[in-house]
């Protein structure tokens, strides 16, 4: 199955793209909005005139990278009551 990575151009196009593509396709999704569809699915989007476009190089490898390499979270620790620092 050949898959296209894609952004949509809109917040509201992006709801209703990934609703359509859910619900009749398969899609996966990245960090930063990009999504994974196959190459067919895109006539759904098309059909239903959601706007959409194919994301660059740079941004599929920045959200791969993202993706396998999270930021680690940071955690606050609660300093002890009567402690002077």
């Amino acid at each position: 199955m050949n898959t296209v990575y894609i952004k949509f151009n809109s917040r509201e196009h992006q709801v209703k793209g990934y609703y359509e593509l859910a619900t009749k396709a398969t899609v996966s999704s990245l960090p930063d909005g990009i999504y994974v569809v196959p190459m067919k699915a895109l006539s759904i989007l098309d059909d239903q005139h959601i706007s959409y476009r194919r994301a660059t190089d740079e941004e599929v490898e920045r959200a791969n990278a993202q993706a396998r390499n999270p930021a680690a979270p940071v955690r606050y620790s609660k300093k002890p009551e009567g402690v002077i620092r």
